[in-house]
């Protein structure tokens, strides 16, 4: 018998085959009836038939104890030579006998657990042999107690071992399936276990700090980059305690931010938000920036099962720009002073009369190339301002048809020379409350941009229409346009496309300013550009 079947079965019987037991169970059944029959009538005890049975009797008991601790297939000689037995004991000429008949049951029951169908057959043909038949015994007649007793015994027998082989065979498959599904269980929770590891080796891989909370605020995930961070590695406090303590500031560095409105416990609370940045000043560290992103985890029902908290260290990043800003405004500052000065001569000397005619061709050459200076040296210092500083606007009702108009007369000198058409469809009045020196600044700036990428003989256009409670302007050109790669680099500070960057002198400041002004206005400046197809910006201003 197999493992499998054993386990079904039960635990084994000390160490024994459960069919050991049943062994047991039978020659005790045996020595009770033989007490009986000692007190009561011994007669049967002393006939042939009797000995030979209980020697096999015996023979088959010492067999099952012998092999009985093995999985030996002789073990199912047991039951066999056991019915063997009742075969030859059923042969005892005396009616009292006749009782032996019911200890079939006992390895029939062992034969049909085999689950074999040839071992079950096996004991439904032995329990013929219980059948007695007239004219074989000297008592033997037929009648209707002697032919029930003929027809009962293998009846029952078939049952007992037909049941038992059934429900062995169901069991088994049970089993079969068990072990199927407990393999298809362990192959599922190894592949789980490495996934596990992947992710956590991934997770503590990144140089961002990643954390995890599940619904009732516990951490569940914190990797290597938190727990490695110099403020976690100093104060020996969790981000939820740092946060506690007071010990995070807004992003002017001196403004405290309150416990509850820390990163960690908004994200505790469910709270989903992107590219909050904080100062963390613990006491025995130096400043670190950190920006935090958190996502809520959701369960199937739509509740609040954890959060996401992803943290990273921009402190590099910051100070970088803080310096970089530094140094522009310095170098635009000290810029200023001599250029006001040179503009200033040029002045004098272009409304100077005695000035020679071939001399002020040049001078004004250095007029226009001195005005681009200023220009240039103007959008550095409104670059790195603001970062520092929100933009003044001094709102009023204004026409922007009107506004784009006049942008668009003062820029007909600079389309001619450039040879590109500059055109204007703004047929109606578009009021809107706005600041007309920043916004006349925005188009003009817009417009520059076209005409300076246009080629010679293109075109350049400005539309100028009222949506509702919006504004759209939209400003197209008709040069190179900008590669799809770049378009999110657009109107970053000092971007320039790289296909012009060469042929079209700039710091790459233009469009950084212009949308800053736009912004300002609670507007949004988009862009729509294809290579060799030109570039459009759209313009849009809420009227109020």
């Amino acid at each position: 018998m197999s493992t499998r079947r054993d386990a079904e079965l039960g635990s084994r019987w000390f160490g024994f085959h459960p069919g050991v037991a049943i062994q047991v169970a039978a020659v005790l059944i045996v020595v009770g009836g033989i007490l009986l029959a000692l007190f009561i009538d011994s007669s049967p005890l002393r006939t042939p038939a009797f000995a030979v049975a209980a020697t096999i009797l015996a023979i088959a008991t010492v067999f099952a104890f012998l092999i009985g601790r093995t999985e030996s297939e002789l073990l199912y000689a047991v039951p066999v030579l056991d019915m063997l037995a009742l075969i030859v004991m059923r042969q005892v000429p005396d009616d009292h006998i006749h009782a032996i008949g019911y200890l079939t049951i006992l390895p029939a029951l062992w034969l049909g657990w085999s689950g074999r169908l040839s071992l079950t057959a096996l004991a439904v043909v032995l329990s013929f042999g219980m059948i007695e038949l007239p004219g074989i015994s000297d008592d033997a007649v037929l009648d209707l107690e002697l032919a029930l007793r003929d027809f009962l015994t293998p009846a029952v027998v078939l049952v007992a071992a037909g049941s038992t082989y059934v429900a062995s065979r169901r069991t088994d498959a049970s089993i079969a399936s068990l072990v199927e599904q407990e393999r298809t269980t362990a192959v599922a929770l190894e592949r789980e276990k490495r996934t596990s590891q992947l992710l956590d080796t991934i997770v503590d891989a990144v140089d961002v700090g990643i954390l995890a909370y599940d619904a009732d605020g516990t951490e569940i995930v914190s990797n290597r980059t938190v727990q490695l961070h110099p403020v976690i590695v100093s104060t020996g406090l969790t981000p939820q305690e740092i946060e506690e303590q007071g010990y995070l500031l807004e992003a002017d560095r001196v403004t405290p931010v309150p416990p509850e409105e820390g990163f960690v416990t908004r994200a505790r609370r469910g709270e989903e938000f992107r590219n909050r940045t904080v100062w963390v000043s613990a006491p025995g560290t130096q400043q670190h920036a950190l920006n935090a992103s958190a996502t809520p985890l959701l369960g199937t029902d739509g509740s609040f099962a954890g959060t996401v908290v992803a943290v990273e260290d921009v402190t590099t990043y910051l100070e970088t720009l803080a310096a970089k800003d530094a140094l522009v405004g310095s170098i635009s500052h000290e810029l200023r002073t001599p250029l006001a000065s040179m503009v200033g001569y040029l002045e004098l000397l272009l409304d100077d009369p005695d000035v020679p005619e071939h001399m002020r061709g040049s001078l004004e050459v250095i007029e226009r190339n001195t005005d681009r200076l200023q220009s240039l040296v103007s959008g550095l210092l409104s670059d790195a301002r603001k970062e520092r500083h929100a933009v003044t606007l001094e709102r009023d009702l204004c026409d922007l048809a009107e506004l784009c108009r006049e942008v668009v007369d003062r820029s007909a000198v600079a389309a001619q020379a450039a040879g590109v058409r500059l055109s204007i469809d703004a047929p109606e009045p578009v009021m809107a409350v706005v600041d007309r020196g920043r916004i006349s600044q925005a188009v003009n700036n817009l417009i520059s941009n076209a005409l300076r990428f246009s080629p010679e003989g293109g075109t350049a256009s400005v539309a100028v229409r009222g949506d509702g409670d919006q504004v759209r302007m939209v400003i197209r050109d008709s040069g190179p346009g900008v590669p799809p790669d770049e378009m999110e680099a657009l109107a970053s500070p000092y971007y320039r496309p790289t296909a012009t960057a060469e042929k079209f002198p700039g710091v790459g400041l233009g469009l950084t300013v212009t949308k800053h002004l736009i912004e300002a206005h609670l507007g949004t400046m988009e862009f729509s550009t294809m290579p060799g197809s030109g570039t459009t910006v759209t313009v849009t201003l809420p009227v109020r």
